[in-house]
């Protein structure tokens, strides 16, 4: 049992390291991290969930894909469905949230548009909006490796003291 928790740890360390390490990373490369605030994409996006958005060209963008975009209304980041495709001199969207009644007010130019939304994991959005806080990242990053270096030298220490390596050195 005691095994057992101390694997059950270590796997909870490495998936806050993994996700702090993939919040950070991932908009290095173009991709966007972000927790969905809002109910408007539910049930497919609930509150809290991660969104994980890769960049692409608008010709690729078809109706009924999700997209990351910023709001023409406020500047803000906002995953909504896709319903509608115009191109007249540019490409623009017009989308609409699944829990909404009417399409979104106004079209989305292609420029708004950050990426398409290509996976989603429910409530590790709260993860990574804590992660991007000072306290979160001292606790998701520098404190978990301080643990992993303390109990690898701990093991360490322990194989040259009771071990054969041990002893080899302690007989010279």
């Amino acid at each position: 049992m005691k095994k057992v928790a101390k694997n059950f740890g270590l796997a909870v360390i490495i998936l806050l390291m993994a996700a702090t390490a993939l919040t950070f990373l991932a908009p290095r490369f173009g991709w966007s991290v972000d927790a969905v605030s809002s109910g408007s994409m539910e049930p497919e996006l609930k509150v809290g969930s991660v969104v994980i958005t890769r960049p692409v060209e608008p010709e690729e963008i078809r109706a009924g894909d999700i997209i990351t975009f910023y709001s023409p209304l406020n500047e803000r980041l906002t995953s909504h469905r896709v319903v509608a495709v115009e191109q007249a001199s540019a490409f623009q969207f017009l989308t609409k949230g699944d829990a909404n009644g009417d399409a979104d007010p106004v079209v989305v130019p292609a420029q708004n548009v950050v990426g398409k939304v290509c996976l989603h994991i429910p409530y590790f959005g709260y993860i990574t909006q804590f992660v991007k806080t000072p306290l979160g990242f001292l606790l998701t990053i520098c404190i978990p490796g301080l643990v992993v270096i303390v109990t690898e030298a701990r093991n360490i220490w322990r194989v040259l003291t009771e071990g054969k390596i041990g002893r080899q050195y302690r007989a010279r």
